[in-house]
């Protein structure tokens, strides 16, 4: 099998080898047999130690069938949109544009995410990346490894910006959306991707958020987003660098589905809830209104109107054809 091909049948969300699914029905056939010898009681020890010892060989063999691969993200930069007969194809916006320049703020391009860094809060105005149907088994685990950003010109928040702050360092860019590699998931950690975040709203709804957010990348071609805090009127700061505290944070959602394309936001406070995020759904033209970028100002105006001015979650999950 070649690498394009391992890329095309793992990364763009490819059937799994037969092994592995034959090897996850038989696990579930074993735990079925097992919880049947637990209510009668009769073969307890041998029988059940040599179900899984067979079981654990076969999974661990259909295991084995699958390549490890390390996926290298394009920079996502710029294009023009490429018409077809007068309709915009969701294979044309493969690479996307970034949102609108934050006055003479900083532009900082990683092969996963592209990021508008801003000093004088000392975290970025806003950071965009793409998303796809990548498989679990082929995901990277999370390992923390929180750093200041080299690349931001004018130095970046501290590790000891957070300390004793009563303040998570929370991922505008998810960890697990960056699971691609090692390399990807330890870009994700750099200070640069976190902000100030009460410890419930970053342990609570934006990790639901996130969450939800990478169950629709399986349902999709592919997302695009764009994800920042909103820095007007800060609660407050922490550490010596000033590092503002946001009192919101937005995420912008493009979803691609073959020629199907749809847009949604979300704009929660920066505390602890115990409503849904769907209760926060909200249209991006209204974060726009709220944060002064133009996320998608570069995409034809017809269709970035018809995505942009959704605010409805069925109308995004139904992917409306435009």
């Amino acid at each position: 099998m070649t690498y394009a091909s391992q890329y095309k049948s793992f990364f763009l969300g490819g059937k799994q080898p037969i092994t592995v699914l034959i090897s996850k029905v038989l696990v579930k056939l074993l735990r079925i047999k097992y919880l049947a010898m637990i209510k009668s009681k009769k073969y307890m020890g041998y029988t059940f130690m040599t179900l899984h010892i067979i079981g654990g060989v076969v999974y661990f063999y259909g295991q084995s069938d699958q390549p490890t691969i390390e996926v290298e993200m394009a920079n996502i930069k710029p294009i023009k949109i490429v018409k077809n007969n007068d309709h915009t194809h969701a294979d044309s916006l493969r690479v996307y544009h970034l949102p609108s320049k934050v006055e003479d703020h900083q532009i900082v391009e990683r092969p996963y995410y592209t990021f508008s860094y801003n000093n004088d809060h000392e975290q970025a105005d806003w950071v965009a990346y793409k998303m796809y149907p990548f498989p679990d088994s082929l995901a990277v685990k999370r390992k923390d490894a929180f750093r200041p950003d080299p690349m931001v010109k004018k130095g970046s928040a501290s590790l000891a910006d957070y300390l004793k702050s009563g303040y998570d360092r929370g991922h505008l860019a998810p960890a697990k959306a960056l699971s691609y590699s090692k390399e990807s998931m330890k870009a994700s950690f750099f200070l640069s991707n976190m902000s100030p975040q009460a410890s419930m709203f970053n342990r609570g709804i934006w990790r639901f958020l996130e969450a939800q957010v990478y169950q629709w990348s399986k349902e999709s071609d592919s997302l695009y987003l764009v994800t920042g805090p909103v820095l007007d009127h800060p609660i407050g700061i922490i550490g010596k660098n000033n590092v503002s505290v946001p009192r919101s944070y937005y995420k912008t959602i493009v979803r691609f589905k073959d020629n199907k394309i749809t847009g949604i936001g979300f704009l929660l406070k920066n505390e602890k809830t115990k409503d849904s995020f769907f209760k926060f759904a909200t249209s991006i033209d209204s974060i726009e209104q709220v944060t002064g970028i133009d996320f998608y100002e570069q995409t034809d105006d017809k269709l970035e109107a018809r995505f942009e001015q959704n605010k409805h979650i069925s109308v995004f999950i139904d992917e409306c054809h435009f």
